[in-house]
């Protein structure tokens, strides 16, 4: 199942734009326990030190899937806390994928975690709490 995204995040350079590689938008789909997945080739792109991710988009990457998962649940909120943890260097020019969850909601704060695996096995993981937009900005929760 396909996730939508919010009108007023349709034109974001990381989800809607080919951001990870030159030719890809990153598409997230809804898993069957609820949290959001999807797949992806970085390239040279986004590459730190060579033939690797740069972190600051591993971070990004793990942002992405998390917004997402919130996408998936009709809820429109921005990071307020982001917590990453690096634990082997992501290649380039590999499949990798990236999973996101929702561990609870309480009064507009949102907790998430995220990971991001390559063959199988965990490469980065992230930790996030999110805010509702209501009354952040002039915006709401809504897809207008």
């Amino acid at each position: 199942m396909s996730i939508h995204t919010p009108k007023n995040h349709q034109h974001c350079a990381v989800c809607c734009l080919p951001f990870f590689n030159h030719n890809t938008v990153i598409h997230f789909t809804l898993m069957p326990d609820g949290g959001v997945q999807s797949e992806i080739v970085p390239t040279e792109k986004v590459q730190g030190y060579q033939g690797v991710m740069q972190g600051g988009v591993i971070t990004t990457l793990h942002d992405t899937a998390m917004t997402h998962c919130l996408f998936s649940r009709h809820v429109y909120a921005m990071t307020a806390q982001l917590d990453v943890r690096f634990i082997k260097p992501i290649p380039l020019n590999t499949a990798i994928q990236v999973q996101a969850h929702c561990l609870k909601s309480k009064r507009g704060v949102h907790f998430l975690q995220s990971n991001i695996y390559v063959n199988g096995q965990c490469y980065s993981k992230a930790e996030a709490k999110f805010m509702s937009r209501h009354g952040m900005l002039g915006g709401n929760d809504t897809t207008e």
